[in-house]
Formats: C-alpha cells, sequence, structure tokens
C-alpha cells in the first residue's frame, strides 16, 4: 500500500465527511412555511422519522460524493501529482502537469460540496432533499394538523372541555354563546384561541416537550404575553361601546395569535402522537376539520388498476378474436394471444393507469394544503379530466407515432391534434376514478351489493367505451384484418374492469 493511495484515501474520507455534515446542517435548515411563520422541520416529525430521512439523505450525499470523487472523476491523478511534487521539489513539474484530467474532478468536487450547502430554489440538489423530507411525511402532517386546527368548528367540541376552558380564565372574557357564533366574529376567534391555549398548556407540563417551548422559533413567550394580554383586550372590548376599527385591529391580532397557537399545537401533536389516528383523534378532539376521504395504501389501487387494464386487454382482445373468428370471417381467422397482444397491454398501461397515479399524486398534493372540507371537488374531478387527457394523448403521440407508424421526424402539436380522439376515454376514467374516491366504501355493503354496483358500473362504462371508440376509429386506417372490432371489443373490457374497480376504502380518525 502506497504513500499516495493512504493520502488520496484521506482525503475521500475527508470529502465524504465534508458532503455528509453539508448535507446535514442542509436537511436542517429547510423551513416550512405555516400561515405567515416559517418553522425548522424537525419540530413536525416523530423523532425516529425525521433521524431515519436525514440520516437517509446525508448517506445518499456521501456515497454520490465517493462515487463522484473515486469512480467517476477521481481524484487520484491530482493527490498523486501533488505528492510527487512534494517529493522531489519540482514545484515547476506541478504546475505543467496540471492539466483538464486533474482540475476538473477537484472543480467538480468543489461544485458538488457547494450544491449541497447552497440554499436556492434553482439548487437541484435541494429539490432532491425536500423530496425526502415528503416521503418521511416530515412537512405532510404538520401542514395536514395546522390546516384542520385553524379552521376547526368549535361547535363540534365536547361541552365538557369548554367548560373547562371558562373555568381555568383569571379574568371572565368568554361566554357558553361564543363558541357556536360565526367564525369572523371576536368572540368565536377568541373562544378558538382560548381552546389552542388550554390544550397547549397541557403539553407545556411534560418535560418531554420542554425543547418546543424553548425553541425561539415556535415564540412560547411572544404567545404567553400576546394571549395575556388580549385576554384584557377582549374584556375591555364587550364592555365598551360597538367600534368599526377597533373591532378590526382586534381581529387582526386575534387571528395572528391563532397562527402561533396552531403551529405549535401542530408540533406538539404530530411530534407527540404514537401514530396518524392518536393525531387525527387530537384534532377531531379540537373541533377540527379532518378530511374523511384520506386514502391509505394506495400502491394497492395503482397494482389493481394495472391489473384490470392487463386482464381487460387479454379478456377484450381474446374475446373479440373469438367472436371474429367464429361468427364474422371464419376464412381469415385472427391469431389469438401473441406477441402483439403484450404490446397491446404496455400501451394501455401507459395511457390509462399513468394518468390515474397523476391523479392520486395530485389528489395528495392538493388535499395537504386544503383548508375547506366539502362532500365533493367538481373542480379538481374538471381538472383531473383535463390533466389525463393530455397525459394520455400525449403518450398516444409519443407511442404510435415513434413505434406504429415509424415516422423519423414529426411536429409534435400537429400529432397532439391528430391523437386527441384517443385521450377521451382516458380523460373520463380519470375524473370519475377523482369522483369515487370521495365515495368511499361502507363496512356494512354485503358482497352481493359490492359485486352488484362492480358490475353496473362495468356494464354502464364499457357501453359508454364502445361508443367512445366507434367514433374514434370512425376514420382508422385498417392495417391488419377488423383492428377495428378488435378495439372497441377491447375498450369494452378494459374501461370496465377500470370502472368496476373504482372502489376506495378510506381512513377514518375514529377506526
Amino acid at each position: 500500500m502506497t504513500v499516495e493511495f493512504l493520502i488520496n484515501l484521506a482525503v475521500q474520507f475527508l470529502g465524504t465527511g465534508a458532503a455528509f455534515f453539508l448535507a446535514y446542517r442542509s436537511f436542517q435548515k429547510r423551513r416550512i412555511q405555516l400561515g405567515a411563520e416559517p418553522t425548522l422541520p424537525q419540530y413536525f416529525s416523530r423523532k425516529s422519522a425525521y433521524w431515519i430521512g436525514i440520516a437517509s439523505y446525508c448517506t445518499f450525499m456521501a456515497i454520490v460524493y465517493w462515487l463522484l470523487t473515486w469512480q467517476w472523476l477521481p481524484l487520484e491523478p491530482l493527490v498523486t501529482l501533488i505528492v510527487s511534487t512534494l517529493r522531489t521539489g519540482e514545484w515547476v513539474n506541478l504546475l505543467h502537469g496540471l492539466d483538464g484530467n486533474k482540475l476538473i474532478p477537484l472543480i467538480v468536487a468543489g461544485l458538488f460540496l457547494f450544491f449541497i450547502a447552497w440554499e436556492s430554489k434553482f439548487n437541484p440538489l435541494l429539490i432532491f432533499r425536500d423530496s425526502i423530507h415528503d416521503a418521511f411525511a416530515i412537512p405532510t402532517k404538520a401542514i395536514e394538523v395546522y390546516n384542520a386546527l385553524i379552521t376547526s368548528r368549535l361547535s363540534a367540541v365536547d361541552d365538557r372541555l369548554k367548560a373547562q376552558i371558562a373555568g381555568r380564565l383569571l379574568v371572565p372574557s368568554i361566554d357558553p354563546g361564543d363558541f357556536e357564533k360565526s367564525s369572523a366574529t371576536v368572540e368565536y376567534k377568541w373562544a378558538h384561541n382560548c381552546l389552542l391555549f388550554d390544550q397547549i398548556q397541557n403539553y407545556a407540563n411534560d418535560s418531554s416537550f420542554r425543547r418546543f417551548f424553548n425553541e425561539p422559533s415556535l415564540k412560547w413567550g411572544e404567545i404567553c404575553i400576546s394571549y395575556n394580554a388580549m385576554s384584557e383586550k377582549v374584556v375591555v372590548w364587550k364592555e365598551a361601546e360597538p367600534h368599526y376599527t377597533k373591532t378590526v385591529n382586534l381581529l387582526k391580532e386575534l387571528d395572528h395569535l391563532t397562527g402561533l397557537l396552531c403551529r405549535l399545537l401542530a408540533s406538539l401533536v404530530v411530534f407527540g402522537s404514537a401514530s396518524e389516528n392518536e393525531i387525527w383523534a387530537t384534532v377531531k378532539q379540537l373541533g377540527g376539520n379532518v378530511h374523511e376521504a384520506r386514502l391509505k395504501h394506495t400502491y394497492k389501487y395503482v397494482m389493481i388498476f394495472t391489473a384490470a387494464t392487463a386482464a381487460g386487454v387479454i379478456l377484450g382482445r381474446e374475446i373479440s378474436v373469438a367472436l371474429h373468428n367464429a361468427f364474422l370471417f371464419p376464412d381469415k381467422p385472427l391469431p389469438h394471444f401473441s406477441y402483439t397482444t403484450l404490446r397491446w397491454i404496455g400501451y394501455a398501461i401507459l395511457m390509462y393507469v399513468l394518468p390515474i397515479a397523476v391523479v392520486f399524486i395530485s389528489r395528495t398534493l392538493v388535499f395537504r394544503r386544503q383548508r375547506e372540507q366539502s362532500d365533493r371537488y367538481y373542480g379538481f374531478y374538471m381538472s383531473m379530466m383535463i390533466v389525463g387527457f393530455i397525459v394520455s394523448t400525449t403518450v398516444s403521440v409519443l407511442v404510435l407515432e415513434l413505434t406504429f407508424y415509424r415516422r423519423e421526424a414529426f411536429d409534435f402539436l400537429e400529432s397532439f391534434l391528430q391523437h386527441m380522439r384517443w385521450g377521451i376515454l382516458p380523460a373520463l376514467i380519470c375524473g370519475f376514478v377523482a369522483y369515487r374516491m370521495d365515495t368511499p366504501a361502507s363496512e356494512s355493503e354485503t358482497p352481493a351489493h359490492i359485486v352488484t354496483g362492480a358490475a353496473l358500473r362495468f356494464l354502464a362504462w364499457g357501453s359508454v367505451a364502445v361508443i367512445i371508440m366507434l367514433y374514434a376509429t370512425d376514420d382508422l386506417i385498417i392495417q391488419a384484418s377488423n383492428l377495428r372490432f378488435t378495439l372497441v371489443g377491447t375498450a369494452f373490457f378494459v374501461i370496465g374492469l377500470l370502472a368496476a374497480s373504482a372502489r376506495f376504502k378510506t381512513a377514518r380518525p375514529e377506526d
């Protein structure tokens, strides 16, 4: 083992350690914007999840740096040149030996370390860092809990808790009817703040949460001062004559205090809860708007839709071929299961399952930041239809133009307009899937009821598919015998099975 090798190994370890340390610092710097206040992410995750996330990110960055400087653009030639120069003392040889092969790896290694630590929205490594945050649900639960708390309805709070809050006030400033008033009134906002503050006090008495109350960014000291001052202001406001300007100013101050209280309480609830069910049980106890249609294990639904698509292609094509050979053109039989069927399966998965997966992702991102809850979100359904149409038509353009028509050069916009008809069915099924997500399955449904509903959806959507496909294939240039008949029959089964599979079970807070 030579001296050059040992020195190069030491340089590698130092650089890798620097990458790990910078990644650690960068991971802790990300701030989550809740309302008007930025907050560090470690206060919105259970300790185990946070440290698993930070270890994953730092280890990945260290491995990438090691591979970059050991295999892809090794620093070894530069280290060897420097060591040999130190031995001989001929510094002129060092200057002559500094060519691109030795300087470029050093520049790239330095830039990589710089990008790890560079806080900028244009930094691609920070996008990956934020993805790691999201993968371990570090900011996700905080945003959901914060939005639920800040829009909570006090009328849903237990009466004993209301009486307890009123009894703890040093200055009587809450009337029993304040919890039932409009959320835009001073009385309601103050009752809301009292409820949040009282809940936070339960955590303040527990030493395991002491670091939250000592963290300057969570502003516990400012909250206490503002809460006590607000108590006096509300009493004075109630006793005085109505005054528009004073009322508006007081409402602004109460909203600011509500944001601080919800931010601190969200961190305490997420960090202090042993499970997701416990988080939402606490939020519901405080009157929070818990989204009832929160899907769990969405990857299972994607796999179900994938299987339904594959089964639909196999059944549709084989049954269509059987009907064709038996009744239509027995003298010109079509081949049964073949390599063509596998190609159809791959194409159908890209056309239908990929847009549905985009629906799942979009729904997760939208509902994380959704404050107001509704039974139906028709604007979202329409948006998903548009997204499904764009994704499926784009897939059709790329697949058909590059594999079926085999054109060396084509105009994307012109091809997109020509292939729009193939995006109609995927768009409709995307909108239907998004709609069905807000129609959770009932636990009381019998197997017969489930099968009947699935069969009705299969027949209804299969009929829609036949109508749409007859239009889409009206001017189809037939390359093989009765391709149109096979396409329509296959679409009937694919769309029918996708619609029949659109049955979702949701995670409810009381589960």
